[in-house]
């Protein structure tokens, strides 16, 4: 199928083949031609069959409700040619027929390959669509085209029609469905139909159907799991967000100014349409947006893992604050993919190039000191400390430690600050660590002032992951990373030791009101001097050197 590009009408030839992208109602397709060449869009044509009608689909129009027996008539259309390839022919188009094209639509018969069926005569058989003729009236209309003449097709109409009519199938039932969209956030909560897919459903997932594709990593979706029918969530439309991808935006041309497409945002979608688009598929929802409307879930395919082939081709990025909400088991193949697209450069990653680096990507030191939480610093191998510009400052690659306050403009710490510093002096202080550096980052330093820090994965003896440890046990959090930020190669595992951790309401993440230490500062003479005697009654007493004036003056 072919589209002249100069036209503003598509027209088809007399007769063709192409696939059928979508099923807007039981008696109107999409068909899908090839794209003129590498990067043009496919051609679209609106196709409606010739001389019958079905029932109107529900929309805003008719207040979301649909005329008896449409969903069945449209959902039959779907299940049978969705992603299919058939054969048209043309009755009507141009001029007199709108912006659509009317004929008739042949596919193999699914349980007879050999036998050919026409879906207009099938439809109004099976009850999904009828005659807009009845009676057998036969308009006298010659057929130039060589096919079935208009009488023979009259005939077979109507005789479907009549079998349709004795077995009350479809439209002709006593009480053909009449379903009603309800939308999230309208007529039900999108937290509700996480918890209820989660408990009702089989393996914890819905089954939906993708009605309609907005970009890349976002979809519309009509339940269609039975199982939620008793809960009242039959039928629910919801906005899905693909968790663990963000794909590029598309524009708006109704808007004013109407807002232009972002890089490859139609070339995703389309991709997207091609393996989606009217498919009934199981959906896993994790949670929602911070609107409370939008759900974020997986969308299970069975012949792979959308989520994976969008960044493989590099039509999206990784999603930091979706994939929070995924399994850790589920994340390694959308980082592979991910990593596989940045080092060919591909589509949204053309530009990409990986961190420079002002020193050493590895090597080993001593730590000597932690200035806080997540950031020390080290002598490496080699060196002879006898200047504090031997000292190398590294900070834990995507983890923030809680800040230290300040004393000068009365900031108080934050909670756990003091512990998260101590733990990891316990950890890392005057041992051997491995570094491995991820990248750099201006840091804001006086006023107009920056350095450039590097942060890195910190190794000592078995533990592999300093910063792991800290969030593992509650003492800090991963950092928030923009979707094109450079970030830890541990990430995910950072992520998983963080989601444990606030399971078990470690640390910073526990809700029980924060205790802060007493510390009795005595750097004041007087405070020192009316403690000095118990201090000396004590004898040998556990201290922490927190800083070192000079050779033998210490805090």
């Amino acid at each position: 199928m072919s589209m002249p590009s100069a036209t503003p009408m598509t027209i088809l030839p007399n007769r063709g083949t192409a696939k059928v992208k979508s099923v807007l109602s039981g008696d109107t397709v999409v068909l899908l031609g090839r794209a003129a060449g590498e990067g043009r869009k496919a051609p679209e044509v609106t196709f409606t069959f010739e001389r019958v009608t079905a029932p109107r689909m529900a929309s805003k129009a008719n207040d979301n409700v649909d005329d008896p027996g449409a969903f069945s008539s449209r959902e039959w259309l779907r299940n049978l040619c969705v992603g299919k390839t058939v054969t048209f022919e043309t009755r009507k188009q141009g001029a007199t027929a709108g912006d659509r094209v009317y004929g008739l639509l042949f596919m193999p018969d699914p349980s007879d390959k050999t036998n050919t069926w026409n879906l207009s005569v099938e439809s109004v058989r099976r009850g999904f669509c009828t005659p807009k003729v009845l009676g057998g009236d036969v308009e006298d209309i010659s057929n130039d085209d060589g096919g079935d003449s208009v009488e023979d097709y009259e005939k077979a109409l109507q005789a479907a029609y009549k079998e349709a009519q004795a077995s009350r199938a479809g439209v002709h039932a006593e009480k053909p469905l009449v379903r009603k969209i309800m939308n999230a956030g309208d007529e039900f909560e999108a937290m509700t139909l996480v918890e209820k897919s989660k408990r009702l459903c089989t393996n914890g997932s819905v089954t939906c159907v993708i009605e309609y594709v907005f970009d890349g990593s976002r979809f519309r979706c009509i339940v269609t799991d039975p199982e939620l029918e008793s809960a009242g969530l039959l039928y629910g439309s919801f906005t899905l967000i693909l968790a663990g991808v963000a794909c590029p935006r598309v524009g708006n041309p109704k808007l004013s100014p109407p807002t232009p497409s972002e890089p490859f945002a139609e070339e995703a979608r389309d991709f997207v349409e091609l393996r989606l688009l009217q498919r009934e598929l199981n959906i896993s929802l994790y949670g929602t947006d911070k609107s409370g409307v939008c759900l974020v879930g997986t969308v299970h395919h069975p012949r792979g893992n959308i989520g994976a082939e969008i960044l493989k081709n590099g039509l999206g990025r990784i999603s930091d604050w979706t994939i929070r909400m995924m399994s850790p088991s589920d994340v390694p193949p959308l980082r592979i993919a991910e990593n596989a697209a940045k080092r060919s450069t591909l589509k949204v990653f053309e530009s990409y190039a990986p961190p420079k680096l002002t020193g050493a990507s590895e090597f080993m030191g001593t730590v000597v000191e932690v200035i806080s939480g997540d950031t020390l610093l080290i002598l490496p191998s080699g060196e002879v400390y006898d200047d504090e510009s031997k000292l190398k400052k590294i900070s834990l690659a995507s983890v923030r430690a809680p800040r230290a306050g300040n004393e000068k403009t009365g900031k108080p710490d934050e909670p756990y600050a003091s512990e998260c510093k101590d733990r990891l002096r316990v950890l890392t202080v005057g041992k051997s660590a491995k570094v491995n550096v991820h990248y750099e980052k201006e840091i804001p330093f006086g006023p107009d002032q920056t350095e450039k820090r590097q942060f890195g994965t910190i190794s000592i003896g078995k533990r592999e992951d300093i910063g792991e440890v800290l969030v593992a046990e509650g003492l800090a959090s991963t950092q928030r990373h923009r979707d094109d930020d450079e970030k830890s190669a541990r990430y995910d595992d950072l992520v998983a030791a963080e989601s444990i951790a606030k399971a078990a309401n470690k640390g910073v993440h526990s809700d029980s009101d924060y205790k802060k230490k007493t510390i009795n500062d005595l750097s004041d003479p007087k405070k020192a001097k009316t403690h000095s005697g118990s201090l000396i009654r004590l004898g040998n007493t556990k201290a922490i050197v927190d800083y070192v004036f000079n050779g033998s003056r210490f805090k």
